[in-house]
């Protein structure tokens, strides 16, 4: 009798374990615009996604440099055969450290392959496969790429990314918003994969 009263208190005792988040997968963004997901699914059926690439920096080859750098491409699609090719939004994110770290993104977009320059952003509308409008950073507002685990063995990087785009090209037909908030998003990538 004892040993269950002996057991019982041991199995009360126990700590829960907590759950640890499930881990992003590679090659993904969980995007928050505007307080909306851009993975989900329309009330007509039509599911509308994401695709993230990774790359390092287009001259790490020619000049070591900017081996230190790498690049993310995140486009939003709407998931239908026909339209899947052509992107309807896209976030450029250029010369992030592949380290650990917090970065503040740069006011004016400038080609992000330098190694004397900070991370740079810059966000497209598009139509098919045409250009509409062009944002770039907000300064004012809070922004900032983080990124919180990097395996260079792997080329596996992750993080998140919270930041304001103001509209600074349009065309007549526009209908975007002049600002877009991308509120707190994450990422997970492998560098040079297409997955």
């Amino acid at each position: 009798m004892l040993s269950w009263v002996c057991a019982f208190c041991l199995l009360g005792c126990q700590k829960e374990q907590e759950k640890e988040p499930e881990p992003t997968p590679r090659n993904s963004s969980q995007i928050l615009m505007d307080g909306k997901p851009w993975n989900q699914t329309l009330p007509n059926g039509v599911v509308v996604a994401t695709r993230t690439v990774c790359a390092s920096c287009w001259m790490a080859p020619l000049d070591t440099l900017y081996k230190n750098y790498f690049t993310l491409s995140i486009s939003h699609f709407y998931d239908l055969e026909e339209y899947k090719k052509y992107p309807f939004e896209s976030i450029y994110l250029g010369a992030i450290p592949i380290r650990t770290g917090e970065y503040k993104f740069a006011e004016v977009y400038k080609s992000p392959c330098r190694p004397d320059t900070i991370p740079q952003a810059i966000f497209f509308t598009s139509e098919f496969d045409t250009g509409k409008d062009t944002y770039h950073i907000l300064p004012s507002e809070q922004q900032y790429i983080r990124v919180t685990k990097v395996d260079k063995a792997t080329g596996y990087v992750e993080g998140e990314f919270m930041m304001t785009f103001i509209r600074v090209a349009k065309t007549k037909d526009s209908t975007s918003p002049d600002t877009l908030r991308i509120h707190p998003s994450r990422f997970s990538a492998v560098i040079g994969a297409h997955e």
